[in-house]
């Protein structure tokens, strides 16, 4: 029901009389192509007069000039014949002059007659047995001609040979008669071919014309009310794809990957942030089963509203789901929570390690102090050291906190406060040496390598000592077992090369390159009483950066590593 009445408001909604306009306009269209169906049922037939017309023309202009060169051929043989009948009676050549003037006839008819007859067989055949009684004949004349040359006793001789001789003559005049026979025979059968091509020439257009007119009015009868009803499914299919094409767009500014699956499990929409999100294209993803187009299609839909892990060209993601059924499927909609995920778990290892990191010095800081107000007794040497201890914990304390507030400047995009001025590279990592011995453990020896006319540096000094110190300390730090510490210095023209090498544990080689992020630490566990912020080696590659430099680590786990800062002296 609710649908009908959608209907019947998109039906209502279509503009008045645009349906009984269109209606009109293929009315008259049909109206025109009635018209053309007569006038092209008009002019088929006179074109097949025309046509009849036009063959009575084509025989007469063949067949009447044909007969009249068989008649002109007999007659030049009659006139050949009379003059040298009257050469026979008078002897004298002027008589012959009827024979020549036939002969010529007759030859030029003949001619004429081989063209009008080069695409008749059986004419043609006939026309080549006449040329040969023709040719006989006048041979036979010769003779004749040159019997009454040679005297009295010739012209006796061709007398004789001219009544004897008068079948070859009766059978030339049959031939004659035979052509102009056939001739008549081919007019009649021509004559009635045509007749009958016109009969059906006439019978074939007659019915195709009677189709077409039916056809026409019943398209006439039958079109405009179906095309009224169409334009009315039409204009309801538009609406409707507008409220598609509406949904579409606001489903392609969506920030969430949304998937439309139907009741078969196949895929029926797929906006812009799924194509993002899951790496599939849309044209690839369509019409799909959707567990082969989202990766871990089950779990998600297992999910609920909880968090969910699922693996993308190989990486690992965090995602929210949320799903929402209907009769015919289901709507899935997921949300990329990876960096918010880690970030609240950076924040809560942050959060872990601070609290880590600020209670060993606090602690120490407190039971030097809770020691030298309760003992009185305390000799000065002792009293000293708890002091001495209040003071280192007091200033690595200092140095977290220095930190922390260097990551959060860092991280807000706030820039670095520099003051270049020259600055004694040796003395400087010396002193750096000189803080690490005091936190060193047993085991481990620290050693300067630098060559004696090494160039001062331009740069701020006080934070390429941070750079140094983050370093040393790491590798005293990751080298429990023990073993060498060195800062070796390298000169050159346009660059200072800075190595810290240690033999500890070494970094295995997919953590290298996540050992400058923040939070980041080796031994996040503390499984091998390695502690530390995560943030040292970050505010390191920072500041290096800051200065134009570089940093890189080469590692080998089991064997040490070796971080190299390269800053360059402009």
């Amino acid at each position: 029901m609710p649908r009908l009445r959608r209907l019947r408001t998109l039906l209502r909604s279509t503009p008045p009389g645009t349906a009984t306009i269109a209606k009109r306009r293929v009315q008259a269209a049909l109206l025109v192509l009635l018209v053309l169906l007569a006038a092209v049922l008009a002019v088929g037939v006179w074109s097949a007069a025309s046509l009849y017309r036009s063959g009575e023309n084509r025989y007469i202009g063949v067949v009447i000039p044909l007969q009249a060169s068989v008649r002109q051929v007999v007659l030049g043989m009659v006139q050949e014949e009379s003059g040298v009948r009257g050469y026979m009676i008078t002897g004298d050549r002027k008589s012959l002059a009827p024979y020549f003037d036939g002969r010529r006839k007759t030859k030029a008819n003949l001619g004429r007659m081989a063209k009008l007859t080069r695409d008749r067989p059986s004419l043609a055949a006939r026309l080549v047995v006449l040329g040969r009684e023709i040719t006989s004949l006048q041979g036979y004349y010769d003779r004749l001609i040159t019997f009454v040359a040679d005297g009295r006793v010739g012209r006796q001789r061709a007398r004789a040979e001219a009544l004897a001789n008068d079948r070859e003559f009766a059978r030339f005049t049959s031939t004659a008669r035979q052509i102009q026979s056939g001739i008549g025979v081919f007019v009649e059968q021509t004559r009635a071919g045509q007749r009958a091509t016109f009969r059906r020439s006439v019978g074939t257009l007659g019915v195709a014309g009677f189709f077409a007119l039916a056809i026409a009015a019943t398209l006439l009868v039958g079109i405009p009310e179906r095309l009224r009803r169409l334009y009315g499914a039409e204009e309801e299919a538009r609406l409707n794809a507008e409220q598609g094409a509406n949904a579409a767009r606001a489903l392609a500014h969506v920030s969430e990957a949304v998937v439309l699956v139907d009741a078969g499990g196949r895929v029926r929409s797929w906006n812009p942030a799924a194509e993002r999100l899951f790496r599939v294209p849309v044209g690839r993803a369509l019409a799909r089963p959707a567990a082969e187009a989202v990766p871990g299609y089950e779990r998600l839909l297992d999910a609920g509203n909880e968090l969910v892990t699922a693996e993308i060209e190989g990486e690992d993601r965090w995602l929210a789901v949320s799903v929402s059924r209907f009769e015919d499927g289901h709507v899935l909609a997921v949300r990329d929570v990876t960096e918010a995920h880690a970030l609240e778990r950076a924040r809560s290892d942050f959060i872990a390690t601070a609290s880590h990191e600020l209670r060993t010095p606090l602690t120490a800081v407190y039971g030097a102090a809770q020691t030298l107000l309760q003992r009185e007794d305390l000799d000065e040497a002792r009293r000293r050291d708890l002091l001495r201890v209040v003071g280192l914990e007091a200033a690595q304390l200092a140095r977290i906190v220095d930190q922390m507030l260097l990551t959060a400047r860092l991280t807000g995009g706030g820039a670095l406060p520099q003051s270049a001025r020259p600055c004694d590279l040796r003395a400087l990592c010396e002193t750096v040496l000189g803080s690490a011995e005091a936190r060193r453990h047993e085991g481990v020896t620290l050693a300067l390598a630098a060559p004696p006319d090494l160039q001062p540096l331009v740069c701020d000094e006080g934070l390429l000592r941070q750079v140094l110190g983050n370093l040393v300390e790491n590798a005293v730090k990751y080298s429990p077992g023990g073993g060498r510490v060195e800062l070796r210095l390298l000169d050159g023209r346009d660059a200072v090369r800075i190595e810290v090498r240690d033999e500890g544990l070494g970094i295995a080689p997919s953590e290298q390159e996540r050992i400058f992020e923040k939070f980041y630490r080796l031994d996040a566990d503390m499984s091998r009483g390695v502690g530390g912020s995560g943030l040292g080696l970050y505010i390191t590659r920072e500041i290096v950066d800051a200065m134009g430099g570089t940093i890189s680590v080469e590692s080998t786990p089991g064997e040490g590593s070796t971080f190299t800062v390269v800053l360059p002296r402009s």
